[in-house]
């Protein structure tokens, strides 16, 4: 009995040390990275108020220059997003980083097609930024098997090597979390952002589809929000409020959602190959997602965050007020399989 005693005080002991010592560790780096006392956070404003009749442009086929030219062209262009001079940072979803033509990431030939546009339209710099789940998105043998190291005229960056040194502290003027967040100084800085989503489904009920409002969980560094590669510091809270609350920091100034390959199920990163043949593209990122997900069999009752979103000001929702260009969506509609039974046939 004494040992047993014994035993129980020792562990019991080395559990109040660990209990003692974590909040210091999670100070510094790990899922909740707690800023300290003297740090400035900086509130962001509103971004400015959507477009009330937004345009999707819509590319159809499987030769991922010409579809994704043909869908950003039927929203509208490039011209008077990206001026002469300007900083562009492309944010694509590599979650993961497999060979190409797969349904969990962004085709290297999309985001190439993307670069030669913008350099048309002038952009002096242009930035490939990414931090998935499974480390640098950019390291030679990485980027060699996602072919991203053939993307000329680009630098690359990772966001999950970002420390707090590299990030400005941030909270949105109605924050949804009550938190603020380092966000990487590159992504805020940019004179333009541009997000290259996959077209996939996801497995959590919050989530349902991964599309360019989801993607913005790639922008968070591993080092301050990780665990495992899963920034568990950002699924720590409601999984609609902090994407919502990441789009609310900054909204792209445009969006791009690769379906060439589209991916259904157990997404975001075990998904089943779906040939969907289509690109969607526009400046209204809620309106994106709401055709890219009609388009995929669903409906925004089904997607909390994007029905978030819409409530929050950072797009329109409703498919009547939404025009599509360059194809008939109930005439290309697919059925994607879900993760959840409730969305099955």
């Amino acid at each position: 009995m004494k040992s047993k005693l014994k035993s129980i005080c020792v562990y019991g002991a080395l559990a109040a040390l660990c209990l003692a010592t974590l909040p210091a560790f999670l100070g510094t780096r790990g899922p909740w990275a707690v800023p300290e006392k003297s740090e400035r956070v900086t509130v962001v404003e509103p971004p400015a108020a959507p477009d009330l009749h937004p345009v999707v442009g819509v590319g159809r086929g499987e030769e991922y220059g010409a579809v994704t030219e043909t869908a950003i062209e039927n929203a509208g262009g490039l011209d008077g997003i990206v001026k002469k001079g300007d900083v562009v940072l492309i944010k694509p979803n590599l979650c993961t980083s497999p060979a190409p033509d797969t349904p969990t990431t962004t085709d290297y030939r999309v985001v190439q097609q993307i670069v030669e546009m913008v350099k048309r339209s002038g952009a002096s710099r242009v930035i490939i930024a990414e931090g998935g789940f499974s480390g640098n998105a950019f390291a030679r043998s990485t980027a060699a098997r996602s072919k991203y190291d053939t993307i000329a005229g680009v630098e690359f960056y990772d966001f999950n090597s970002c420390e707090k040194e590299d990030c400005y502290l941030l909270t949105p003027r109605k924050s949804l979390l009550g938190k603020s967040l380092y966000i990487p100084k590159p992504y805020m800085d940019a004179n333009v952002v541009i997000d290259v989503a996959k077209l996939k489904t996801h497995f959590q009920p919050d989530a349902v589809v991964s599309l360019s409002l989801k993607n913005a969980f790639g922008v968070p560094s591993e080092r301050l929000y990780g665990g495992y590669g899963y920034k568990d510091g950002l699924h720590a809270f409601p999984l609609s409020d902090a994407i919502v609350e990441l789009n609310l920091l900054r909204r792209p100034d445009f969006s791009v959602i690769d379906g060439i390959v589209g991916g259904e199920g157990q997404g975001p990163a075990n998904n089943a190959r779906v040939r969907s043949q289509v690109v969607f593209a526009g400046k209204d990122p809620v309106a994106l997602d709401t055709v890219a997900l009609t388009f995929m069999g669903f409906t925004v009752d089904q997607v909390p965050h994007v029905k978030l979103a819409a409530q929050e000001g950072l797009g329109v929702s409703d498919l009547q007020k939404i025009t599509v260009m360059g194809a008939e969506l109930n005439a290309i509609k697919m059925d994607f399989k879900s993760s959840f039974k409730r969305f099955k046939n």
